[in-house]
Protein backbone atom coordinates (compact mmCIF):
# COMPACT_ATOMS: atom_id res chain seq x y z
CA UNK A 1 0.00 0.00 0.00
CA UNK A 2 1.32 3.55 -1.01
CA UNK A 3 2.39 5.24 1.89
CA UNK A 4 0.22 8.49 1.53
CA UNK A 5 -2.58 5.36 1.71
CA UNK A 6 -1.85 4.12 5.10
CA UNK A 7 -4.69 4.66 7.24
CA UNK A 8 -2.51 5.39 10.13
CA UNK A 9 -0.99 8.35 8.03
CA UNK A 10 -4.60 10.01 8.11
CA UNK A 11 -6.57 10.01 11.24
CA UNK A 12 -9.74 11.63 11.49
CA UNK A 13 -10.28 15.24 11.90
CA UNK A 14 -12.61 15.35 14.67
CA UNK A 15 -10.48 12.70 16.55
CA UNK A 16 -6.76 14.30 16.63
CA UNK A 17 -6.63 17.99 15.67
CA UNK A 18 -2.98 18.95 14.96
CA UNK A 19 -1.57 22.37 16.28
CA UNK A 20 0.38 24.60 14.43
CA UNK A 21 3.39 23.27 15.25
CA UNK A 22 2.61 20.02 14.53
CA UNK A 23 1.90 20.98 10.89
CA UNK A 24 4.65 22.92 10.82
CA UNK A 25 6.99 19.63 11.56
CA UNK A 26 4.98 17.73 9.51
CA UNK A 27 5.75 20.00 6.37
CA UNK A 28 9.45 19.77 7.79
CA UNK A 29 9.17 16.44 7.37
CA UNK A 30 8.08 15.84 3.90
CA UNK A 31 10.26 18.54 2.62
CA UNK A 32 13.37 16.40 4.07
CA UNK A 33 12.00 13.63 2.10
CA UNK A 34 11.51 14.81 -1.05
CA UNK A 35 14.89 16.81 -0.52
CA UNK A 36 16.62 13.41 -0.05
CA UNK A 37 15.06 12.10 -2.92
CA UNK A 38 16.07 14.78 -5.35
CA UNK A 39 19.87 13.91 -4.10
CA UNK A 40 19.34 10.82 -4.88
CA UNK A 41 18.09 11.50 -7.97
CA UNK A 42 20.79 13.77 -8.47
CA UNK A 43 24.12 11.11 -7.65
CA UNK A 44 22.63 8.62 -9.94
CA UNK A 45 21.86 11.40 -13.14
CA UNK A 46 25.84 11.80 -12.79
CA UNK A 47 26.39 8.51 -13.91
CA UNK A 48 24.24 8.98 -16.80
CA UNK A 49 25.12 12.88 -17.79
CA UNK A 50 26.09 12.27 -21.03
CA UNK A 51 23.10 10.70 -22.20
CA UNK A 52 21.17 13.54 -20.20
CA UNK A 53 23.46 16.08 -22.15
CA UNK A 54 22.43 13.91 -25.48
CA UNK A 55 18.83 14.19 -24.85
CA UNK A 56 18.68 17.75 -24.37
CA UNK A 57 20.66 18.91 -27.30
CA UNK A 58 18.89 17.02 -29.58
CA UNK A 59 16.32 19.34 -30.77
CA UNK A 60 19.58 22.13 -30.90
CA UNK A 61 21.93 19.73 -33.12
CA UNK A 62 18.55 18.75 -35.42
CA UNK A 63 17.91 22.53 -36.17
CA UNK A 64 21.54 23.42 -37.20
CA UNK A 65 21.95 20.16 -39.26
CA UNK A 66 18.43 21.23 -41.24
CA UNK A 67 19.42 24.45 -42.22
CA UNK A 68 22.99 23.36 -43.09
CA UNK A 69 24.58 25.30 -40.43
CA UNK A 70 27.51 24.62 -38.46
CA UNK A 71 27.41 21.85 -36.12
CA UNK A 72 28.62 23.18 -32.75
CA UNK A 73 27.78 24.43 -29.50
CA UNK A 74 30.22 26.85 -27.80
CA UNK A 75 31.60 26.95 -24.37
CA UNK A 76 32.61 30.38 -23.05
CA UNK A 77 34.43 29.47 -20.20
CA UNK A 78 36.87 26.71 -19.23
CA UNK A 79 34.82 25.54 -15.98
CA UNK A 80 31.90 25.18 -18.54
CA UNK A 81 31.21 21.81 -19.25
CA UNK A 82 31.79 20.72 -15.17
CA UNK A 83 29.52 23.46 -13.73
CA UNK A 84 26.79 22.65 -16.61
CA UNK A 85 27.19 18.89 -15.69
CA UNK A 86 26.77 19.68 -12.52
CA UNK A 87 23.60 21.92 -12.90
CA UNK A 88 21.59 19.47 -14.74
CA UNK A 89 22.80 16.64 -12.24
CA UNK A 90 20.35 18.34 -9.74
CA UNK A 91 17.64 19.46 -12.33
CA UNK A 92 17.24 15.78 -13.81
CA UNK A 93 17.13 14.43 -10.23
CA UNK A 94 14.71 17.36 -9.59
CA UNK A 95 12.60 15.74 -12.96
CA UNK A 96 13.27 12.64 -12.22
CA UNK A 97 11.76 12.87 -8.40
CA UNK A 98 9.14 14.68 -9.22
CA UNK A 99 6.82 12.27 -8.34
CA UNK A 100 8.19 11.57 -4.67
CA UNK A 101 8.30 14.94 -4.43
CA UNK A 102 4.11 15.97 -5.63
CA UNK A 103 3.58 12.53 -3.23
CA UNK A 104 5.03 14.36 -0.54
CA UNK A 105 2.90 17.50 -1.48
CA UNK A 106 -0.26 15.94 -1.58
CA UNK A 107 0.68 14.16 0.96
CA UNK A 108 0.78 17.25 3.28
CA UNK A 109 -2.56 18.45 1.68
CA UNK A 110 -4.51 15.34 2.52
CA UNK A 111 -3.40 15.59 6.08
CA UNK A 112 -6.04 18.27 6.52
CA UNK A 113 -9.00 17.28 4.29
CA UNK A 114 -11.80 14.96 5.49
CA UNK A 115 -11.95 11.32 5.08
CA UNK A 116 -13.79 11.97 1.36
CA UNK A 117 -12.30 14.97 0.66
CA UNK A 118 -8.29 12.61 1.07
CA UNK A 119 -10.40 9.69 -1.91
CA UNK A 120 -10.06 12.12 -3.99
CA UNK A 121 -6.83 13.53 -3.30
CA UNK A 122 -5.05 9.65 -3.57
CA UNK A 123 -6.96 9.53 -7.07
CA UNK A 124 -5.15 12.37 -8.01
CA UNK A 125 -1.72 12.04 -6.96
CA UNK A 126 -0.85 9.34 -10.12
CA UNK A 127 -2.97 11.88 -12.30
CA UNK A 128 -0.68 14.75 -11.34
CA UNK A 129 3.00 12.62 -11.61
CA UNK A 130 1.36 11.61 -15.20
CA UNK A 131 0.78 15.22 -16.04
CA UNK A 132 4.17 16.62 -15.14
CA UNK A 133 5.91 13.84 -17.25
CA UNK A 134 3.55 14.60 -20.18
CA UNK A 135 3.66 18.07 -20.19
CA UNK A 136 7.55 17.81 -19.67
CA UNK A 137 7.91 14.89 -22.34
CA UNK A 138 5.21 17.26 -24.68
CA UNK A 139 7.95 20.26 -24.51
CA UNK A 140 10.84 18.03 -25.08
CA UNK A 141 9.68 16.25 -28.07
CA UNK A 142 7.08 17.97 -29.72
CA UNK A 143 7.87 21.99 -28.63
CA UNK A 144 11.57 22.29 -28.57
CA UNK A 145 12.23 20.79 -31.95
CA UNK A 146 9.87 23.25 -33.62
CA UNK A 147 10.68 25.86 -31.56
CA UNK A 148 14.74 25.63 -32.29
CA UNK A 149 14.04 25.02 -35.90
CA UNK A 150 12.15 28.61 -35.84
CA UNK A 151 14.86 30.70 -34.10
CA UNK A 152 17.56 29.44 -35.75
CA UNK A 153 15.89 29.25 -39.43
CA UNK A 154 14.60 32.83 -38.25
CA UNK A 155 17.01 34.94 -40.33
CA UNK A 156 20.02 33.26 -42.32
CA UNK A 157 21.42 36.25 -44.46
CA UNK A 158 20.27 39.78 -45.21
CA UNK A 159 20.20 40.54 -48.57
CA UNK A 160 22.88 42.65 -50.44
CA UNK A 161 20.66 46.10 -51.17
CA UNK A 162 22.50 46.80 -54.25
CA UNK A 163 20.52 43.92 -55.92
CA UNK A 164 17.81 46.40 -55.41
CA UNK A 165 19.61 48.95 -58.04
CA UNK A 166 18.49 49.26 -62.20
CA UNK A 167 21.15 47.48 -64.37
CA UNK A 168 22.06 50.81 -65.18
CA UNK A 169 23.77 51.65 -61.73
CA UNK A 170 25.33 48.38 -60.64
CA UNK A 171 28.67 48.84 -60.52
CA UNK A 172 30.21 46.61 -63.52
CA UNK A 173 32.25 43.24 -62.82
CA UNK A 174 35.95 43.34 -62.74
CA UNK A 175 37.24 40.66 -65.57
CA UNK A 176 40.07 39.45 -63.76
CA UNK A 177 42.04 37.15 -67.10
CA UNK A 178 43.29 33.56 -65.94
CA UNK A 179 43.53 31.96 -69.23
CA UNK A 180 46.61 29.67 -69.54
CA UNK A 181 48.47 28.18 -72.26
CA UNK A 182 46.96 25.24 -73.68
CA UNK A 183 49.96 23.40 -72.46
CA UNK A 184 49.66 24.46 -68.62
CA UNK A 185 45.91 24.02 -68.31
CA UNK A 186 45.61 21.65 -64.87
CA UNK A 187 43.46 18.65 -65.57
CA UNK A 188 40.15 18.62 -63.62
CA UNK A 189 40.15 16.83 -60.49
CA UNK A 190 38.42 14.09 -60.15
CA UNK A 191 35.35 14.16 -57.90
CA UNK A 192 35.87 13.62 -54.33
CA UNK A 193 34.26 10.21 -53.36
CA UNK A 194 30.76 10.72 -51.09
CA UNK A 195 29.66 8.70 -48.04
CA UNK A 196 26.45 8.75 -45.35
CA UNK A 197 28.78 8.01 -43.40
CA UNK A 198 32.69 7.44 -42.46
CA UNK A 199 34.56 4.46 -44.37
CA UNK A 200 35.76 2.09 -42.21
CA UNK A 201 39.49 1.78 -43.28
CA UNK A 202 40.45 4.63 -45.95
CA UNK A 203 43.90 5.58 -46.98
CA UNK A 204 45.56 8.06 -45.10
CA UNK A 205 45.46 11.40 -46.76
CA UNK A 206 42.52 10.31 -48.20
CA UNK A 207 39.78 13.28 -48.74
CA UNK A 208 35.83 11.94 -48.84
CA UNK A 209 32.65 13.73 -48.07
CA UNK A 210 30.33 13.12 -45.55
CA UNK A 211 26.87 13.41 -46.47
CA UNK A 212 25.07 12.97 -43.07
CA UNK A 213 27.44 15.66 -41.14
CA UNK A 214 27.94 17.76 -44.57
CA UNK A 215 31.73 17.76 -43.50
CA UNK A 216 34.87 17.37 -45.83
CA UNK A 217 36.59 14.80 -43.89
CA UNK A 218 40.51 13.42 -44.14
CA UNK A 219 42.14 10.54 -42.05
CA UNK A 220 45.44 11.36 -40.69
CA UNK A 221 47.37 8.62 -38.44
CA UNK A 222 44.59 6.76 -36.45
CA UNK A 223 42.19 9.61 -36.42
CA UNK A 224 39.72 11.32 -38.74
CA UNK A 225 39.55 14.82 -38.95
CA UNK A 226 36.86 17.46 -40.17
CA UNK A 227 38.20 20.05 -42.51
CA UNK A 228 34.70 22.12 -41.49
CA UNK A 229 31.29 21.96 -42.02
CA UNK A 230 29.92 22.91 -45.54
CA UNK A 231 28.29 25.75 -45.63
CA UNK A 232 25.81 26.95 -48.90
CA UNK A 233 27.52 29.29 -51.27
CA UNK A 234 25.60 33.16 -51.01
CA UNK A 235 25.79 36.18 -52.10
CA UNK A 236 24.14 37.79 -49.02
CA UNK A 237 25.12 38.53 -45.70
CA UNK A 238 24.71 35.13 -43.55
CA UNK A 239 23.83 35.39 -39.95
CA UNK A 240 25.06 31.97 -38.04
CA UNK A 241 23.85 31.75 -34.64
CA UNK A 242 26.78 31.47 -31.71
CA UNK A 243 24.68 29.13 -29.60
CA UNK A 244 26.08 28.47 -25.90
CA UNK A 245 26.12 24.83 -24.56
CA UNK A 246 24.94 26.26 -21.49
CA UNK A 247 21.91 28.47 -22.04
CA UNK A 248 20.96 25.88 -24.49
CA UNK A 249 20.33 23.37 -22.12
CA UNK A 250 19.58 25.17 -19.09
CA UNK A 251 16.79 26.84 -21.36
CA UNK A 252 15.36 23.57 -22.32
CA UNK A 253 15.65 21.97 -19.09
CA UNK A 254 13.74 24.85 -17.87
CA UNK A 255 10.68 25.13 -20.58
CA UNK A 256 10.42 21.31 -19.61
CA UNK A 257 9.65 22.37 -15.99
CA UNK A 258 7.53 24.99 -16.68
CA UNK A 259 5.57 22.82 -19.48
CA UNK A 260 5.16 20.20 -16.58
CA UNK A 261 3.46 22.47 -13.78
CA UNK A 262 1.65 24.33 -16.69
CA UNK A 263 -0.15 20.73 -17.27
CA UNK A 264 -1.38 20.24 -13.44
CA UNK A 265 -4.06 22.57 -14.27
CA UNK A 266 -6.72 19.75 -14.05
CA UNK A 267 -5.93 19.08 -11.22
CA UNK A 268 -5.85 22.59 -9.68
CA UNK A 269 -9.33 22.75 -10.54
CA UNK A 270 -10.19 19.69 -9.62
CA UNK A 271 -9.21 20.54 -5.96
CA UNK A 272 -10.70 23.72 -6.14
CA UNK A 273 -13.83 21.44 -6.46
CA UNK A 274 -13.31 19.39 -3.70
CA UNK A 275 -12.23 21.73 -1.08
CA UNK A 276 -15.20 23.72 -1.66
CA UNK A 277 -13.52 27.01 -2.96
CA UNK A 278 -15.20 27.18 -6.02
CA UNK A 279 -18.12 25.25 -8.42
CA UNK A 280 -17.81 24.05 -11.75
CA UNK A 281 -20.28 26.66 -13.03
CA UNK A 282 -18.85 29.54 -12.18
CA UNK A 283 -15.61 29.11 -13.13
CA UNK A 284 -16.86 28.05 -16.50
CA UNK A 285 -18.91 31.17 -15.85
CA UNK A 286 -15.76 33.09 -15.26
CA UNK A 287 -13.65 31.09 -18.02
CA UNK A 288 -12.72 34.57 -19.94
CA UNK A 289 -10.74 35.65 -16.75
CA UNK A 290 -9.26 32.84 -16.23
CA UNK A 291 -7.77 32.47 -19.81
CA UNK A 292 -6.44 35.88 -19.36
CA UNK A 293 -4.73 35.02 -16.04
CA UNK A 294 -3.60 31.68 -18.10
CA UNK A 295 -2.14 33.90 -20.81
CA UNK A 296 -0.32 35.90 -17.80
CA UNK A 297 0.61 32.81 -16.10
CA UNK A 298 2.15 31.25 -19.41
CA UNK A 299 4.58 34.36 -20.23
CA UNK A 300 6.03 34.43 -16.31
CA UNK A 301 6.50 30.40 -16.36
CA UNK A 302 8.24 30.05 -19.64
CA UNK A 303 11.44 31.26 -19.29
CA UNK A 304 12.05 32.11 -22.93
CA UNK A 305 10.96 35.65 -23.74
CA UNK A 306 8.97 35.11 -27.14
CA UNK A 307 5.34 34.84 -28.51
CA UNK A 308 6.24 31.37 -29.64
CA UNK A 309 6.93 29.41 -25.90
CA UNK A 310 4.33 31.54 -24.55
CA UNK A 311 1.39 30.53 -26.72
CA UNK A 312 3.17 27.02 -26.99
CA UNK A 313 2.05 26.58 -23.39
CA UNK A 314 -1.16 28.63 -23.24
CA UNK A 315 -2.93 26.30 -25.89
CA UNK A 316 -2.54 23.40 -23.38
CA UNK A 317 -3.29 24.71 -20.80
CA UNK A 318 -6.45 26.09 -21.60
CA UNK A 319 -7.39 22.71 -22.71
CA UNK A 320 -6.51 21.04 -20.05
CA UNK A 321 -8.40 23.93 -18.05
CA UNK A 322 -11.84 22.89 -19.87
CA UNK A 323 -10.65 18.89 -18.95
CA UNK A 324 -10.44 19.87 -15.47
CA UNK A 325 -14.06 21.06 -15.58
CA UNK A 326 -15.26 18.15 -16.96
CA UNK A 327 -13.37 16.36 -14.22
CA UNK A 328 -15.16 19.11 -11.73
CA UNK A 329 -18.42 18.17 -12.61
CA UNK A 330 -18.14 14.41 -12.23
CA UNK A 331 -16.58 15.59 -8.66
CA UNK A 332 -19.62 17.67 -8.08
CA UNK A 333 -21.99 14.80 -9.33
CA UNK A 334 -20.67 11.83 -7.37
CA UNK A 335 -20.60 13.96 -4.67
CA UNK A 336 -24.04 14.53 -4.77
CA UNK A 337 -25.12 10.90 -4.95
CA UNK A 338 -23.13 10.01 -1.86
CA UNK A 339 -25.13 12.85 0.60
Amino acid sequence: MPFWNRPDRHPHPDEVRMTLGEHLEELRTRLVRALVAMAVGAIACWVFRGYAMWLLTRPVYAALDKHEMPRDLYQLTAEGPFVLEFKIMFLVGFVITAPYGLAQLWGFVAAGLYPTERRWVRRFVPVSIALFFIGAFFMLFVVAPVMMDFFIGYRKEYPDPTEWLPDALKPAPTLIQTTLPPATQPAWPTSMPAFTKDPPHPPEGTLWLNQAAHEIRVRFGEKVYSLGPLTPASKGNRVIPLLSLPESVILILQMMAAFGIGFQMPVVVSLLTIIGIAEARDMARLRRHVYFVIAIASAVITPSPDVFSMMALMIPMVALFEVGLLAARFIERERAKTT
